[in-house]
């Protein structure tokens, strides 16, 4: 009996330590994980806002986070399905664009959800509070800022939406452009280079969303811009990994994600940029309308050229 008992005792610790050491490969493959945040804010303001939140990575994972930066969304989809980085904070029409050129190699792994519990936010049309302009039918001849081609709420939701509602953007607004991004778009209107923009925001945009984000950074006064339209919801911005990381590699971050709020409410805001309860696991299936939407606009684009 006692050689059986000590077999068993080294057999199991054989397995502890095998277990163990399973555990850890993807930190000997990966003792440096890169990621790429959203393109809607400014690079010192990406790295400001993720400082605290790669220190947390290393503690909890082992491993280091290098934060990189991308100025418009399509460097940040080509350099995650080129491997150059591990995973990245997406808008959903980002991560269907990566989806479908990677040919399905990313996977979107958790979400925000808002404070009235949704897991997804709102494209909002701004204009400059003083301004007369009430409805999009206002805008007749105006210009439009459109943030990036990539984004979800800075172009592919709302031109869609004007589509359905029998607006074609190109004829109804005297001047369409991309400013770069949601900070831009903003900025321009208050500064009055634009008339109005699409930028993204909660269903109360006092709560998160980019004119939130920089009222709080001191670089605008909420009050001085006004929303006269918003979408319907919009699924939550993923993270996004790449499909072929180490499975145990995906489940630590999602993981991480997913207690972010148990571990520190205030930092899970700060990565959220705003209100959250916390991140939730997403899946595939609920960026199926979007990827949808993005198929059909790509159809539109080359159908038109």
């Amino acid at each position: 009996m006692k050689t059986s008992f000590r077999h068993f005792v080294v057999c199991a610790g054989a397995l502890l330590a095998s277990g163990h050491a399973a555990a850890q490969d993807w930190r000997s493959k990966y003792p440096v994980v890169s990621m790429s945040a959203v393109s809607s804010e400014s690079q010192g303001a990406t790295e400001t806002r993720f400082k605290d939140f790669a220190k947390l990575f290393k503690e909890r994972l082992g491993a280091d986070l290098k934060i990189y930066t991308a100025s418009d969304y399509a460097g940040t989809i080509q350099a995650l399905t080129a491997g150059q980085i591990q995973f990245a904070g997406l808008g959903p029409a980002a991560y269907a664009a990566a989806w479908i050129d990677s040919n399905g190699a990313v996977e979107p792994l958790a979400a925000a959800k808002e404070p009235d519990g949704d897991v997804g936010y709102h494209s909002h049309l701004i204009v400059k509070a003083e301004s007369s302009f009430r409805r999009i039918e206002d805008l007749k001849g105006k210009t439009l800022a459109w943030a990036d081609p990539n984004s979800t709420s800075g172009y592919l939701i709302p031109l869609v939406s004007l589509r359905a509602a029998g607006i074609d953007a190109e004829k109804h607004f005297g001047k369409t452009i991309f400013s770069g991004g949601h900070e831009q778009s903003a900025l321009g209107v208050l500064k009055g280079q634009f008339d109005s923009a699409f930028i993204w925001g909660a269903k109360d945009p006092t709560t998160r969303g980019i004119m939130k984000a920089m009222h709080d950074r001191g670089l605008l006064d909420a009050k001085n811009l006004r929303v006269i339209w918003q979408s319907p919801l919009i699924p939550g911005s993923p993270v996004t990994v790449r499909k072929d990381l180490p499975g145990e590699m995906k489940r630590d971050i999602r993981k991480l994600f997913v207690d972010l709020y148990s571990i520190d409410p205030g930092m899970a805001e700060i990565v959220a940029r705003g209100k959250t309860l916390g991140y939730v696991e997403v899946t595939h299936a609920m960026y199926q309308p979007i990827l949808d939407a993005v198929l059909e606009q790509r159809r539109t684009r080359r159908t038109r050229n």
